[in-house]
């Protein structure tokens, strides 16, 4: 297998690079990314920078078995244009699908989120599957309007193919590559009047397990990527030594704001109210695939710490 990886030399794509690399049937991996890696990679990736809206994708995808998707801004800086962020993240994700099919690529794994979900109908629920609709682009969050319509774009384009289309949608992701995670819960932690929100964090090599899994069998559709159980915000404060515990939500977001737009700060005010939302996720679905979890929710962001 010739797998083509997109945001190699980001968090999530250089785990995935190393977890595929060991597969004893990927013989061999492109890994492309606007940016050199931080760190060495495996002797099976081969690296080229480029953007993944350039029309030279496809020409570099040729020949390749499968692809899988994981460029995205994530933490997004007041420095960048919005139209320039959307951009990247939601025409980046049509062009690398369009380079697919122009390929007859038979596999695609795109890596989106649970925040790809309608989140005032994902609010408070407990057990919530991949049935319930993905988000319109009506959320306060970018992130959450942006990996909706990434999504829906690489599913309309993909979806007149016959290439596999694999969603995987893991909730925050913990790990030792993931500090920033454990940063973004401490720094946004505030106080909401009644029950404490309930949250799940996977750690990064569960998500890495499940980017292996959808390569080596046969999983098609959107599949979330959670741990069993759920962590409660206390504890999250306790783990992370958040020191700001009983400031109102209103406060933290107004500080987040300011932070954000005038001092450099990558956490957008919207993190906030991501991070105080309740609900709980079911991964029923990708276990019946074969995949089960190593890391709880506690555990992810321990390792994050």
């Amino acid at each position: 297998m010739r797998v083509f990886l997109t945001g190699v030399s980001g968090i999530l794509g250089g785990v995935i690079a190393d977890r595929l690399a060991r597969l004893p049937e990927v013989e061999c991996i492109t890994g492309i990314d606007l940016t050199e890696p931080k760190k060495s990679l495996p002797a099976k990736v081969q690296f080229t920078k480029m953007d993944v809206r350039a029309p030279e994708v496809a020409t570099v995808m040729a020949g390749h078995d499968a692809v899988v998707h994981t460029a995205f801004i994530v933490m997004w800086s007041a420095r960048m244009p919005a139209d320039v962020r959307k951009d990247i993240n939601v025409n980046g994700a049509a062009s690398v699908a369009r380079a697919a099919a122009a390929n007859h690529v038979e596999r695609f794994v795109h890596t989106s989120s649970t925040a790809a979900y309608d989140i005032p109908l994902l609010a408070h629920q407990t057990g919530a599957t991949e049935d319930l609709p993905v988000g319109h682009g009506n959320s306060n969050s970018y992130y959450c309007n942006d990996k909706a319509a990434a999504e829906r774009a690489v599913t309309e384009i993909l979806g007149q193919t016959q290439s596999r289309l694999t969603i995987l949608r893991p909730c925050a992701i913990g790990g030792p590559s993931f500090g920033r995670t454990a940063r973004l819960l401490r720094d946004t932690a505030s106080h909401l009047p009644g029950p404490e929100p309930r949250g799940q964090i996977v750690d990064e090599e569960d998500v890495a397990a499940a980017c292996a899994q959808a390569l080596r069998s046969d999983m098609a559709g959107p599949f979330n990527v959670i741990p069993d159980g759920f962590i409660r915000v206390r504890e999250v404060w306790k783990i992370t030594g958040s020191r700001m515990p009983w400031m109102p939500t209103g406060g933290v977001k107004l500080l987040a704001r300011i932070a954000w737009k005038y001092l450099g700060s990558s956490i957008h005010p919207c993190w906030v109210t991501a991070s105080m939302t309740d609900f709980v996720m079911s991964n029923d679905k990708l276990k019946a695939a074969g995949w089960r979890p190593q890391y709880s929710s506690a555990e992810a962001l321990r390792r994050s710490v």
